[in-house]
Formats: C-alpha cells, structure tokens, sequence
C-alpha cells in the first residue's frame, strides 16, 4: 500500500524552520520561555517568546490571529466585522480601558474569493478593548516543551512547576491527558508537528513542516488498548464502533487526508513514568475505504 505524499499549500514563501524552539545562549544553555498555566492551559505572554515558539515547530495557538500572530504595534491590525462586534462588547463589559487603537475593520467572509476583495469596502474603527495577542498552548504542546525540549518554564500563580508537579497537574486537568501525551510525544519524535484535530473530528493532525507549508496528512484518533489488544473502555473517550469509524474516514477523504488510528497498547503496570516510555507499544492503522473498481485484482475476477 501506497502513502499519498503531503501536499504543499501554495504560495508559501516563509522559510523553513527548525522543529523546535531551541535557542542557544553564548554560555551553551538554553534560552527559556515563560508560560504561565490559567487552569486549561499555558499562555505565553512575551512577544519574543510567541514569535520563537510559533515558528519554530508551531507550537502553540495565537487567541486572536486565525494563523500566525500579530506582534508589530505600528501595523494597523486587519480585523473582520464580527471580531470587532465581539471586541466592543468586552470594551463594554470593561469600562476602565484606556489603551485604544486605530483597527481596520473589513465585512465577515469565511471564503476569500475574487469577488469578495472587488467589494471590499474597509472602514478605520477605533478599537478600545485594550486586548492583547498571546499564545496559548496545549497541555501536551506544554509538557512535551518543558521536559523533553526543556525549553519552557511553567508558572502556577507565580510558582514555577518542576516537570512532576506539571505532569501531576496536567492529569488532574484533563482525565485524558495521559494517553494524549504518549501519542503526542511519539509523532513529534518523528519530526511531525502535531497540531488539535477537533477541527475534523480527530484528536491530532500531522502536517510535514508546518501548516503553513502543508496541508494537514493525517487525522490522528487513539485508541487505548490491552496486551491482548482489547480495548480499554477506562481509557478511551470516543466509540470505535463501524459506523463511527467509517463516517470519520468520509469526512477525512472529503478533506484530502486520511485517518491514522493510534493504538496504545498498555502495560499490566499502568503506572506511567513521564521519562520513560519504553514499556509502551505504538501501533500504528491507516484506515481506508476499499474500492473494488480500484483495488480488486483483475486476475481474481
């Protein structure tokens, strides 16, 4: 079976980067970023920081900016008009704001086509909402840089988290950080850059590069499963039943992916050690639908 190579987006002229953030001082340490936890995830708030950790691997997600952040305080922000709506509801809802901004406010359009920038009518508004872009990343996207890369200091209401009590308190959060973590892990160790597939109805994408190189190759879903490869219902938080599965692979080939299912198969001793992952098995099926015109034999029939 043959892999469908990832395709390219078109017009991308930002240069390649490197997969992870890593940034050398002259005395050979690390330089380290700050990410402060806010209950569900970590926020970046330095603008230097944002701008290493976007670019280099993506990490992360920027609250205001669909793609990539805007850092320059002297370019006019380009915003649509629901954004703007949305903003002056929470400049109303915070009346003590004094930092307001010129904004460039253009119609709500989900689709870019030639006819929309014909009519394109901008108008200059005045944006008093005061409201600052930050990146916000994910608990494994925050884990897996603090204590694989060590590149990221973790702060809990001013204390800074060594990577136990981060762990400790990321599977607090969420119930199923654990068994998104190990998964996460594998795929960035294979120099994928792993970004949330909620978008398609999975638990991960995987793109080559970046998103803004390529389209996204594959809908990751993971499915935790036994030595004897029988699911564990304790540890799975989606149906692997025919129908839920094969509704999930339409929408994926209506996208121009294809559907990975990551089996994680645990140990006896469930007992994990965020260090070691050895005594985890990946394994890996690629989901397709069968087509006989396509695939059946002509010899066979």
């Amino acid at each position: 079976m043959e892999l469908n190579p990832p395709r390219p987006k078109k017009y991308c002229r930002l240069p390649p980067n490197l997969q992870v953030p890593v940034i050398l001082k002259r005395d050979d340490t690390l330089v380290k970023f700050k990410g402060n936890f806010n209950g569900f995830s970590v926020v970046i708030e330095n603008e230097e920081d944002m701008k290493n950790v976007i670019s280099m691997g993506y990490f992360g997600k920027a609250n205001f900016s669909r793609s990539y952040p805007q850092f320059s305080q002297n370019k006019t922000e380009i915003i649509r008009d629901r954004q703007y709506e949305r903003r002056k509801d929470w400049a109303k809802s915070c009346p003590g704001t004094k930092h307001a901004k010129k904004v460039i406010v253009v119609p709500d359009s989900d689709e870019e086509t030639e006819d929309y920038f014909t009519n394109l009518k901008p108008e200059y508004q005045i944006d008093a909402s005061s409201l600052k872009e930050t990146v916000w990343l994910s608990l494994e996207e925050s884990f897996f840089l603090t204590n694989a890369i060590n590149c990221l200091d973790i702060y809990q209401e001013k204390k800074l988290l060594s990577p136990g009590e981060s762990w400790k308190l990321f599977a607090e959060t969420d119930s199923h950080f654990m068994q998104s973590y190990i998964p996460y892990y594998y795929y960035r160790m294979k120099n994928w850059v792993v970004k949330p597939g909620i978008k398609f109805g999975g638990d991960f994408l995987l793109y080559k590069q970046g998103p803004p190189f390529y389209h996204a190759s594959y809908v990751v879903i993971i499915d935790s499963v036994d030595a004897n490869l029988k699911r564990i219902e304790s540890l799975s938080k989606r149906s692997m039943d025919n129908v839920s599965l094969t509704s999930l692979n339409r929408l994926c080939e209506t996208a121009g992916k294809e559907l990975l299912i990551c089996q994680i198969v645990w140990p006896q001793n469930s007992q994990i050690d965020y260090n070691n992952f050895s005594n985890f098995i990946i394994k890996e099926i690629l989901m397709r639908r069968w087509i006989s015109t396509q695939e059946r034999n002509t010899e066979d029939v």
